[in-house]
């Protein structure tokens, strides 16, 4: 006696290969976000790492913020074994140069991902009415650590080749460290992006301290 085997039918398959396809496209945007955010989470946990390590800097400094260059002139004029950048000044506090490297940083691996405002370069820590609202450090940077260029920023929407409207690194946003050590992420409409401490001044200012229009310190509340 024949047993008969009954097979999938051509519109059979064709609709399991549909339904496959459907899922397909719902859950690979899923993980793709779900990388997006942990990548985030290590950045944001670099910052913390790095702004711990500039606290530590400061209170061995006399209660003084590092500099964001120590020297001028060209990129690698700085004598050998100089502390030169930030990122070389608190090398002694950081025990893995890898917090250096947001894995989103569009420019590729190995390369400085971050800044120090000019606003906080040198500062002393007591003049700082507002730490936890007062940036460290943002998200900026295309060359590798202990170079001058990209070391500090003079607005936080600076992202890429200096470009104030230049596409950010994380959800249409960035992470910012704050002087308290705590991090946080941002969209590009508000948070530091949109501040504004002073009259005339532009939002998100970060250049010179105390000296307008080009930057100011946070307010005391």
């Amino acid at each position: 006696m024949r047993v008969a085997v009954r097979g999938f039918t051509l519109i059979e398959l064709l609709v399991v290969i549909a339904i496959i396809a459907i899922l397909a496209a719902i859950l690979f945007p899923v993980f793709a976000q779900a990388r997006a955010k942990a990548r985030q989470t290590q950045c944001l946990s670099n910052m913390r790492q790095l702004a711990l390590a500039i606290k530590m800097y400061e209170d061995d400094a006399g209660e003084t913020l590092p500099f964001w260059s120590l020297l001028g002139g060209a990129p690698g004029s700085n004598p050998a074994g100089t502390p030169y950048t930030w990122d070389t000044q608190i090398q002694p506090y950081t025990r893995n140069g890898d917090i250096l490297f947001c894995p989103d940083n569009s420019y590729g691996g190995g390369l400085r991902s971050y800044a120090l405002p000019r606003y906080v370069s040198g500062v002393e820590a007591g003049m700082i009415a507002n730490p936890a609202k007062t940036v460290v450090l943002f998200e900026k940077g295309a060359y590798p650590p202990g170079d001058w260029r990209d070391a500090t920023g003079e607005n936080f929407s600076q992202t890429r080749d200096q470009a104030l409207d230049g596409p950010c690194w994380h959800n249409d946003g960035k992470d910012f460290a704050y002087l308290d050590g705590h991090a946080k992420w941002a969209r590009r409409t508000s948070g530091p992006f949109a501040e504004c401490w002073r009259t005339g001044g532009r939002p998100g200012d970060c250049e010179v301290p105390l000296v307008g229009p080009q930057g100011d310190l946070p307010p005391g509340q």
